[in-house]
């Protein structure tokens, strides 16, 4: 695979993962041409910030790699999935491993990709709305065959509950701030102090993590 780390890190460092050769080299060739990012070798997976992982199908060794990847950078990955369709368990499985966006694959071109990867950077998620409901149906099936074990390690306020509560209905950040009256620029700091203070990796696992205490 070529190198394309030639410039300073100065943008996030970002690995492309694909099941076949020429998959990952075009994807990892169109995304060095996007000056919001660094590409880096496999090699340096454990310096990356984003993981781009193309597969068909969503496997258990797809799982593993994603497991392996937090684990190598010690929880701060974050993932841009890209395949064909992926199951309720999985989709769970996955955002606990560091996923935040999960794009079709045979409806996604290479800009998206990149868009995603931006937003990954910034803290933001693109999961499909049916992806989304699936995703909290799961957890509340998980809430349901599991007590919790004890109160919330901190306290949320009613507004970051509103906020957790709107987001989990499929609302991006700008429809929020219009319902709930507030400046985007206060609902993202609300999100961003919610997953920091709970010690999640993003919007997507902070909405999991409400639904399984209970909390919505």
């Amino acid at each position: 695979m070529p190198d394309y780390t030639s410039h300073a890190r100065t943008v996030p460092g970002v690995v492309v993962q694909a099941d076949d050769p020429l998959t990952r080299d075009g994807t990892a060739a169109f995304l060095a041409s996007d000056e919001r990012l660094g590409l880096l070798d496999a090699e340096k997976l454990a310096e990356a910030d984003i993981l781009v992982m193309l597969t068909a199908a969503v496997t258990g060794q797809t799982l593993s790699a994603m497991s392996r990847a937090n684990q190598l950078t010690d929880g701060r990955i974050r993932i841009v999935l890209v395949a064909d369709q992926i199951s309720e368990q999985q989709m769970a499985l996955a955002v606990c491993h560091g996923l935040v966006s999960f794009l079709v694959r045979p409806y996604t071109s290479f800009s998206e990709i990149a868009t995603a990867v931006a937003e990954a950077q910034q803290g933001r998620s693109i999961v499909p709305p049916v992806l989304m409901h699936m995703l909290l149906d799961r957890m509340r099936t998980m809430q349901k065959d599991a007590s919790p074990s004890g109160l919330l390690p901190v306290e949320l306020t009613q507004r970051e509950i509103d906020v957790l509560r709107l987001l989990a209905e499929g609302m991006d950040t700008v429809e929020i701030a219009t319902k709930l009256s507030y400046s985007e620029r206060l609902i993202k700091s609300v999100i961003q102090s919610v997953v920091k203070r709970l010690g999640l990796r993003n919007r997507t696992h902070a909405v999991a993590y409400a639904i399984r205490m209970g909390i919505l």
